[in-house]
């Protein structure tokens, strides 16, 4: 009996030295990661996997300065880094933690940052992680509306010098409009003041590439008659006049001045000073110049 017990000792002691951390006072929570709580903040819960977590990042050799291999203070959306998400989603506001885990478990990519050629994936990765807010996704939605109502002169310009630096078509610029015309399709004049033209078009905001409104053949296209005031913006009549009137097409950047003003749309949908980008198409117009414009 005593022998027995002995040997449940050994063998308790032998599992405690095998599963000891190397982390001082951390516990393991997954293969080779060791984790530790260090400071408790004054957040109320943890986050979902639909909030949005500030971090404060620091990534060294375990025994070097905090941050000499990465270091980041940004936004996280959780939920998107299933890797991520184990450590912040063990933390609240205001908590502060120490990860140490290997190189090949370390969510690099997820936390913007590329292994190190000199660390090896078995090598081992010190991670100081302070977590400084946590948003909601409603929250956040708010706060990314706020902005974009915000919007002013100098926000407009950037976006517009951004798109045409790095687009590669051949954009012309005629009464305050770019654009670039499809040369494949469209024969006749070009649509003239006076005529009932039908487009079909696809509005995006120019910074992000959303879809913002869409009319297509299908639903009868835009019926208007060009020239006649309170129709559609001017972007789109400017456009219309740049495109034969028989299948006609091409992509428009319309600045706000010539779209939705520095109010924005009246609707809410176009914030203020918003460059736009319509792909235009001419359909073929009713003969009945009767027919209601849209």
């Amino acid at each position: 009996m005593r022998r027995s017990c002995v040997g449940c000792l050994l063998l308790l002691l032998l599992m405690a030295g095998c599963t000891r951390s190397p982390l001082r006072g951390g516990t393991r929570i997954a293969d080779d990661v060791f984790w530790r709580l260090n400071m408790l903040g004054d957040g109320e819960r943890t986050p979902t996997d639909s909030d949005s977590v500030f971090v404060r990042v620091r990534m060294a050799r375990p025994g070097a300065e905090p941050g000499s291999m990465y270091s980041t203070e940004r936004w996280y959306a959780m939920g998107e880094g299933k890797r991520t998400s184990l450590f912040f989603g063990r933390m609240r506001q205001g908590d502060s933690a120490t990860v140490l885990l290997r190189s090949a478990y370390a969510p690099w990519a997820e936390l913007g940052a590329t292994a190190p050629p000199s660390v090896k994936d078995t090598g081992w990765v010190q991670m100081e992680l302070s977590l400084r807010e946590v948003r909601s996704r409603e929250k956040s939605r708010a706060l990314a509306r706020a902005i974009l109502m915000a919007r002013n002169q100098g926000d407009e310009d950037r976006i517009l010098t951004d798109f045409l630096s790095s687009s590669k078509l051949p954009w012309k610029k005629s009464m305050g409009v770019w654009y670039t015309l499809d040369t494949t399709a469209g024969t006749g004049p070009n649509i003239q003041s006076g005529q009932l033209v039908t487009l079909t078009y696809t509005a995006t905001f120019l910074d992000n590439g959303a879809v913002f409104d869409e009319q297509t053949a299908k639903d009868g296209g835009l019926t208007f008659r060009l020239g006649d005031p309170g129709q559609v913006i001017k972007g789109l009549e400017i456009a219309a006049h740049l495109l034969p009137e028989r299948g006609g097409a091409g992509r428009f950047i319309i600045p706000s001045e010539l779209a939705f003003g520095p109010s924005g749309s009246s609707s809410g949908i176009v914030p203020p000073w918003t460059p736009v980008l319509y792909e235009i198409r001419v359909q073929p117009s009713m003969p009945d110049e009767g027919q209601a414009a849209r």
